[in-house]
């Protein structure tokens, strides 16, 4: 049933379904907005989208199932993720508080969503945009392409641990996917942003906790810093990072399946979906410049991780168009 009503809302550009979401379709973006249910306060609803994640829950939640490429069967699109002469662009600027300190950026965290029931996790970044509500992710972590099914209950906990939510949990309002990876899965386009609900206190998230930048077209090689939430690492308790320079994806990679990435020497596994990868980081001030996000592993390119390489064609258009919304 809900893969029909994809469909249909690819067709009509907008559709309201029965969970409580609005699925609506763009040249280039798909969404799905939120629906309040009558007989619910807006600030009543989205109190229990966050009260759902008990810490017993969080703790219980898994990875979304990793999308590791390891035979010549996973679907790609035609994408080459951008122009390969193309001049580097700040997008938007980091914009780091005052008051951060020296630790694990406030702007990275852990996501959680449920999809068929079960309860999952990936990681997440805060992005500089004029709503100062804007999440960035990978594809993967909002929207199953083998079930075709959207994640629900999805909130954001900025630099979460098991000892605590330091800046509170933010529920998603709304989920944007590019149409490439909802209809093809092409990893070139396994990017999403999530927009928040301000907390009960009427605060964005951007404002606790500062934002990243976006660079689009960026230099394939580069020492970049990879924050997220592996299970191999305390068990996706607490914040790992990996820093390394970054290169462009293996060439076998590249032959067979079309992707046109980067990738990183990093042990990150499962949980570290949807993280971060910066350029310029300051561990001082939390800034830096957001190139990628954390994709998928294979067994082609052993003990790296790929991700798509922010350009126009996949972050810069979802960027844009859900920055003021």
């Amino acid at each position: 049933m809900v893969s029909f009503l994809v469909v249909v809302a690819l067709i009509l550009g907008s559709i309201s379904i029965s969970n409580g979401a609005a699925i609506r379709s763009n040249s280039g973006d798909v969404s799905i907005e939120v629906v309040v249910p009558r007989g619910l306060t807006r600030k009543a609803y989205f109190r229990s989208i966050i009260d759902f994640w008990t810490p017993e829950r969080m703790a219980s939640a898994r990875p979304v199932e990793s999308p590791t490429i390891v035979n010549h069967q996973t679907p790609f699109g035609d994408n080459r993720n951008g122009d390969e002469n193309a001049i580097e662009r700040i997008l938007t600027p980091s914009a780091p508080l005052l008051s951060k300190g020296v630790g694990d950026p406030n702007a990275a965290g852990k996501v959680f969503f449920v999809m068929n029931d079960l309860t999952y996790i990936c990681s997440g970044s805060v992005v500089n945009a004029e709503n100062r509500d804007m999440i960035v992710t990978a594809g993967h972590c909002m929207y199953n392409n083998t079930a075709n099914q959207w994640a629900t209950k999805w909130i954001f906990v900025p630099n979460y641990s098991s000892d605590g939510r330091p800046f509170g949990s933010f529920a998603a309002r709304e989920l944007v996917t590019t149409e490439a990876w909802m209809a093809k899965v092409d990893y070139n386009n396994d990017v999403a942003i999530a927009l928040l609900e301000p907390n009960e206190e009427g605060k964005h998230v951007q404002d606790l906790t500062g934002a990243f930048g976006i660079s689009l077209n960026a230099a394939k090689e580069d020492k970049t810093n990879v924050f997220g939430y592996p299970i191999n690492s305390d068990k996706g308790e607490t914040m790992d990072t990996c820093a390394a320079a970054t290169s462009a994806t293996s060439v076998l990679l590249g032959m067979i399946f079309n992707f046109k990435g980067i990738q990183i020497t990093c042990g990150m596994n499962g949980g570290s979906s949807g993280g971060p990868w910066l350029r310029n980081y300051d561990s001082n001030t939390g800034s830096g410049q957001q190139v990628s996000v954390t994709s998928f592993g294979s067994t082609l390119a052993s003990g790296k991780i790929q991700g798509p390489l922010f350009v126009e064609e996949n972050i810069g258009q979802l960027f844009t168009k859900y920055q003021n919304k």
